[in-house]
């Protein structure tokens, strides 16, 4: 069973990735993600890090369609899309590392840890309210230092998938 807090973050993550807005999830919408964030965060064209984010945003497409497209129409569902990320190998095989490789590249310094700074600009970008984008930092940092390293936002995707 589904609780309300699950089925508004599941619609809400679906939203975001369904970018034509047209109820389903298809290559192109993931293409159109990863190509976003890739612009907003300055990657080079062919660069190791262009191809990282390229290559996990393939995976994600790849094994949300895999078993899941029921009805075979190349698309996914909003109840397709929960089936996924509901399964436990999907999250630590795709989704999580999906979203870990997107926060590393807004580490603009480099030093393994991104500053509020670095978050906001990347919330924003993504049209996230400075409030909500504030509020989300504080429930990731969670030893307060206003850094977020991987292993926060590791076990806050994790939180937020499983609970």
């Amino acid at each position: 069973m589904v609780t309300k807090a699950e089925r508004d973050h599941f619609q809400t993550l679906f939203r975001r990735l369904d970018a034509d807005g047209d109820g389903r999830i298809a290559q192109v919408d993931l293409d159109h993600l990863v190509q976003t964030t890739l612009q907003r965060s300055g990657a080079v064209p062919g660069s190791e890090r262009w191809r990282r984010i390229t290559d996990l945003g393939n995976r994600l497409w790849d094994d949300l369609r895999a078993g899941l497209d029921a009805d075979g129409d190349g698309g996914i569902s909003a109840r397709e899309f929960v089936t996924a990320y509901r399964r436990p190998e999907f999250l630590e095989r795709t989704a999580i590392p999906f979203e870990i490789a997107v926060l590393e590249m807004h580490d603009e310094e480099g030093d393994g840890k991104v500053s509020v700074t670095e978050w906001l600009a990347w919330q924003q970008a993504k049209g996230l309210p400075v409030h909500e984008a504030l509020a989300e930092f504080g429930e990731i940092d969670a030893d307060g230092d206003g850094y977020l390293d991987k292993s926060e936002y590791t076990r806050y995707l994790e939180t937020q998938y499983t609970s």
